[in-house]
């Protein structure tokens, strides 16, 4: 069995593939130990061919070619072809530190770590650092995956969801059947973490520097994009797949209790693209497309500061919080005016 398998998903990433894999290949493990995946999602640019002429250099990377079908699917796809005791995802167009594997597989095994949060910066486009997450007081302990979304999260806003930088037992995942959500284009992380910490018994933080990702522009989440029909639609298909899974009997109270939380999250975006002209006609629209999906109220026990504000708005009034939501929209777009102009 290899020590460890790396998903990479692709889709246009020709300019950085190449730096990705390579700071994949410059680590303390005999190459032979772990295993690249890079699934090609049907990319019309030569992310293929970069990855062909790097197999003749190593002999540890797989490649795997589908038509376009998403990053979750690619991600599946991974996730099923892996063989390593432990997996990972990683962003093409990101990279990691060099020798690293070996500390980080070595924290997971002798912790017996299910789920393990690995050091993770933010850079800039020009590769100075913006933000660096690490989470030394943590490193000690040993936590239930809900009380370890819970610190990754710290104030609310700390360390977004994600699935990348963090070290996954590949029997826990197999074991517990878990998946990425198909059709969820926007935020699918969010969905995926949320099921598995809400499973997993023995979580750590690593404490050291291992993931660097590159903030590009052009970003889905930062375009209109975010509040087509499309993303409408993945994220209300989010709220209501937590939702199913939630009602699982085998779970906790506990658990379920936790689950209140990624549910909200995912019916507030919901709510949020209705935020776009015409306000009235997109607010009416949105509401129907949530009371038809059982999400007339949602159950506040389990949800936290900020979202328990909107929560309880959400219950109570959903006009104010539409117009919570359009103020903040227009006095953002004031402010980002007035910081632009010149002097």
């Amino acid at each position: 069995m290899k020590r460890l398998s790396i998903i990479i998903p692709m889709y246009n990433v020709e300019k950085y593939v190449e730096r990705c894999i390579r700071s994949l290949e410059n680590q303390d493990i005999p190459g032979d130990d772990f295993e690249i995946i890079c699934v090609n999602d049907g990319s019309p640019d030569d992310s293929r061919g970069v990855i062909k002429r790097l197999q003749n250099e190593y002999d540890n990377i797989i490649l795997i070619d589908q038509e376009n079908q998403g990053v979750s699917r690619a991600r599946n796809r991974g996730i099923d072809k892996a063989t390593g005791k432990y997996l990972v995802f990683i962003d093409p167009d990101d990279y990691v530190d060099e020798n690293t594997f070996g500390t980080i597989i070595h924290n997971a095994e002798n912790k017996q770590a299910q789920v393990s949060i690995l050091g993770f910066s933010f850079l800039y486009q020009d590769g100075s650092l913006r933000k660096r997450i690490l989470n030394e007081n943590h490193t000690k302990g040993v936590y239930t995956g809900t009380r370890t979304y819970f610190i990754i999260r710290a104030d609310g806003y700390t360390d977004p969801d994600r699935m990348v930088a963090v070290l996954f037992e590949r029997d826990f995942i197999y074991r517990n059947k878990l998946r990425y959500l198909p059709d969820v284009p926007y935020l699918e992380d969010g969905e995926f973490i949320a099921r598995i910490l809400c499973l997993a018994e023995r979580c750590i933080f690593d404490g050291t520097s291992f993931y660097q990702r590159t903030t590009r522009p052009g970003s889905a989440t930062n375009s209109e994009l975010f509040r087509s029909d499309k993303a409408i639609n993945g994220f209300l298909l989010a709220a209501e797949n937590l939702r199913v899974f939630k009602e699982d009997k085998n779970l906790s109270e506990k658990q379920k209790i936790f689950l209140n939380q990624p549910i909200f999250k995912f019916v507030l975006l919901t709510f949020n693209s209705a935020i776009q002209k015409p306000y009235l006609k997109n607010y009416i629209r949105i509401r129907k497309k949530l009371f038809r999906n059982n999400f007339r109220k949602i159950e506040l026990q389990g949800v936290v500061k900020p979202y328990i504000h909107y929560a309880r708005l959400y219950n109570n009034f959903h006009i104010a919080l539409l117009l919570n939501a359009c103020i903040m929209r227009i006095t953002g777009r004031i402010r980002a005016s007035i910081i632009k102009k010149p002097i």
